[in-house]
């Protein structure tokens, strides 16, 4: 059995067994030109002003957004806190800091808890 095997493989030597036909690299490239479909190459795009500004102005919108959302969310809670330091600073305001700081229901609430 092992006879027969090394036998193929003399035959064989190292050939690989596959053929190109003569003069077939040489035309390859014009036939291949020949079968390629005609297409025709697309126009340039005009890139306009608003086009090339416009992630600069998307980039200005958001940074400005976000400038907006610290004013609201972030702003009133630095005042309170300044407004809570001024009003320690000056125990007198205290009382009407806090006053206008509760609403209703808290102030009653506070009174009745004293009461009690």
């Amino acid at each position: 059995m092992m006879k027969k095997k090394d036998d193929i493989l003399q035959q064989v030597a190292g050939k690989s067994g596959y053929k190109v036909p003569e003069g077939y690299f040489e035309q390859f490239t014009a036939r291949m030109v020949e079968q390629l479909p005609e297409r025709e190459l697309p126009k340039p795009q005009i890139i306009t002003p608003w086009q090339k500004f416009r992630p600069y102005i998307y980039l200005a919108a958001m940074f400005a957004g976000i400038w907006l959302m610290v004013q609201v969310f972030v702003a009133p809670v630095v005042e309170a806190d300044k407004a809570m330091t001024a009003a320690n600073e000056h125990e007198e305001d205290l009382e009407e800091y806090m006053l206008y700081s509760m609403d209703e229901y808290t102030v009653f609430e506070t009174f009745y808890a004293d009461n009690e």
